[in-house]
């Protein structure tokens, strides 16, 4: 099994990478890792970075798919108030736009030789971040992404695999039955699907976990639930969030975009508020161990949000030491 680290080409990530990726370099010699898992974003030199450290690609979250995909223009001048919001938010205006930046990025996890790629098979709109009660079922955003995902690789040389990741809002992929996983494997045009179980986004689905103890105990069970299922889990995102309190006050707020007039402001909004619920912390509980009992991914990644190397660090340490001699270095076995 490898062991990554998740890192983006946002401005705080590039600046702990070092402009040569020299500290990303230095990161992976001092924490034991093999890579990382890298979301690539904005306007970005990625011959710049060295191939030999990207173990994987996580290809770009959306979140909101639906009305551009079905083109429904009336839908999506009512969320984005104009058509330059729409272009800046998706980098254009139809579906094509959608079709070639995940071609593009299909492309880069080629050059760069990368095993997988992550996909969320995932829609959602700001009028439901906060009550969780969509107007639509899990069924009909699995067929949209299975929809996406066979129009993109009918034009790709990526021949690596595609897996796809868990969410936690009700109407999407969030593996509560196999059924899920059956509907959307049997609408693929493509050999090769897999999973990525996200750790800290099963958890966000239950909103009463009190305890890390709790919240490991959950997880297993639900890992369990999962059957003969849990062979398609090529590689795991392993964090934890514990953000039940913070969930279960945000549903009782009447108007939580209070202020909040454009859609840029209703955004930064939502923003705030899904950091809030998925908070990408460490597992410490030795019991998290047990996850590697019941599935064999090829590749972990050690999943984290950080505002600094220290803290960055610090809950790569945590988590290491919570898994004990599940995780181990080339360095460690000879």
């Amino acid at each position: 099994m490898r062991f990554l680290l998740n890192i983006s080409t946002h401005a705080n990530d590039l600046s702990i990478a070092g402009e040569r990726w020299e500290h990303a370099f230095s990161l992976l010699d001092e924490t034991g890792f093999d890579g990382y898992e890298l979301y690539p974003v904005g306007d970005y030199v990625y011959d710049s970075i060295p191939g030999e450290i990207i173990g994987g690609i996580h290809l770009r979250f959306f979140v909101m798919l639906k009305q551009i995909w079905y083109n429904d223009r009336r839908q999506l001048l009512a969320m984005f108030d104009n058509e330059r919001n729409i272009e800046m938010y998706y980098g254009g205006t139809s579906r094509e736009t959608i079709v070639a930046c995940y071609r593009e990025q299909l492309e880069l996890a080629r050059r760069f030789n990368c095993p997988y790629v992550v996909f969320h098979p995932v829609h959602y709109e700001l009028d439901y971040i906060f009550n969780w009660n969509p107007p639509w079922s899990w069924e009909e955003m699995v067929d949209l992404s299975a929809d996406v995902i066979n129009e993109v690789v009918r034009d790709t040389a990526y021949d690596g695999w595609i897996l796809f990741e868990n969410l936690w809002w009700p109407g999407n992929f969030r593996l509560d039955s196999v059924r899920e996983i059956d509907r959307l494997f049997d609408r693929l045009e493509y050999s090769k699907p897999g999973l990525v179980l996200d750790t800290g986004h099963i958890l966000n689905k239950n909103r009463f976990l009190a305890s890390e103890k709790e919240a490991v105990a959950y997880l297993l069970g639900e890992v369990d639930r999962l059957g003969s299922h849990r062979d398609l889990v090529k590689a795991v995102h392993l964090c934890k969030s514990l953000s039940g309190d913070y969930v279960r006050a945000s549903m009782e707020m009447h108007e939580p975009f209070d202020g909040a007039e454009t859609f840029w402001e209703r955004f930064t909004v939502a923003a705030r508020h899904v950091r809030r619920i998925d908070e990408h912390d460490a597992f410490s509980h030795a019991s998290i161990a047990g996850l590697f009992e019941r599935i064999a991914p090829d590749t972990t990644v050690f999943e984290f949000s950080f505002r600094s190397k220290e803290e960055w660090v610090d809950k790569i340490h945590r988590q290491k030491q919570s898994l004990g001699e599940r995780f181990f270095t080339r360095k460690e076995r000879s």
